[in-house]
């Protein structure tokens, strides 16, 4: 069972609705030891064993870490920087589109004003 999160962006990952080892205290020096290591760190470490979701692995000081919470807690911080590089992404073309209308304005005023000039 995997835990759906709002779209919207949390500012740390919700370790106490995590279901793996939901409602242990373990569990918050578990994020910590996670945010500590860094999502690539934690990718290369959860590479290298062959272990299910329900094995332990040792990260950081932590050496009975819960596989299944660091692959969530993974799979949060791939989210939010997915939501990051979409929300820059929508920036660009906001912008980009505010350019391209400026410039079609500053154009069609040049154009104008050549025609005025003509007749």
């Amino acid at each position: 069972m995997r835990l759906r999160y709002h779209a919207t962006m949390q500012e740390s990952f919700p370790y106490e609705q995590c279901h793996w080892g939901q409602n242990d205290p373990v569990q918050k020096r578990w994020y910590e030891a996670l945010e500590r290591t860094g999502p690539e760190n934690v990718r290369a470490r959860l590479a290298q064993t062959n272990a299910g979701s329900a094995g332990s692995i040792a990260i950081g000081t932590e050496i009975n870490l819960t596989i299944g919470f660091a692959q969530e807690w993974l799979a949060w911080h791939d989210r939010q920087k997915a939501e990051r590089e979409a929300t820059f992404r929508r920036g660009q073309i906001y912008w980009t589109r505010w350019a391209a209308i400026a410039a079609s304005v500053a154009a069609a005023a040049a154009v104008f004003g050549w025609l005025l000039k003509i007749f």
